[in-house]
């Protein structure tokens, strides 16, 4: 599932879904990549609902004093965005588990990985309180629909990407976030969406060690190999 967008933020339609691509190689990805930071795709529409531009938030100033706890202004509209896209994902998740097709213990992987998207939505949304969206982004889930809703071993290959892409969103915003409070929930569903990762790929039956494994198992697997 290629993710790209245009220049001005529009999403293109995604191809069809590959295997077999690691981690590494997607975080690595750049604009146009085969699943890079879906920041680009989301922050033109974040901006807009906050009447700040998500794209250009300005870097803060170097200081000696301690951060702020709560969520800044900046914060918010990055955060709220975050949001819309782990609505969308839990949207597209919905889609796949419409399917028929679905083996027992695939089903039950998808639905855990569903309700935790949902969980991570509604932990924003609680940081947030009124400054948060609580809609999906609509044009996220419109793009990929095609990528989740063919087979169930096309959804699990879209799903990984997509979720690959996520971690690699959250990992942008932890750069730009200000307040501890967001950075450390943001980083929490990180490592979350990250260990989904690898459960996605092995039920899509990839067997590489090094998409399967966390950088630092696979080295010390090749080690003792």
């Amino acid at each position: 599932m290629d993710i790209e967008v245009t220049e001005n933020g529009e999403a293109l339609a995604p191809s069809t879904p590959r295997s077999g691509v690691g981690r590494r190689a997607l975080l690595g990805a750049g604009v146009g990549g085969a699943a890079m930071s879906l920041l680009p795709l989301l922050s033109g529409r974040a901006g807009a609902s906050s009447g700040t531009d998500a794209s250009t938030t300005t870097e803060a100033p170097t200081t000696t004093s301690s951060p702020p706890r709560r969520p800044t202004d900046d914060d918010a509209s990055l955060l709220g965005f975050a949001q819309g896209m782990e609505l969308a994902i839990r949207e597209l998740f919905d889609l796949g588990l419409s399917m028929g097709g679905w083996a027992d213990a695939q089903s039950t992987v998808v639905l855990t990985v569903r309700e935790a998207h949902e969980a991570f939505a509604q932990a924003l949304a609680g940081l947030l309180g009124r400054q948060a969206p609580g809609v999906a982004d609509a044009a996220l889930v419109a793009s990929l629909r095609p990528a989740f809703s063919t087979s169930p071993n096309e959804f699990l290959t879209a799903a990984y990407e997509l979720e690959s892409a996520a971690v690699a969103t959250h990992a942008e915003l932890l750069a730009s976030l200000q307040g501890i409070e967001g950075a450390a929930l943001v980083a929490s569903i990180q490592s979350a969406e990250a260990r989904h990762c690898t459960v996605l790929a092995d039920l899509a039956g990839v067997t590489d060690d090094a998409i399967l494994l966390v950088d630092e198992e696979a080295k010390s697997l090749a080690g003792n190999g």
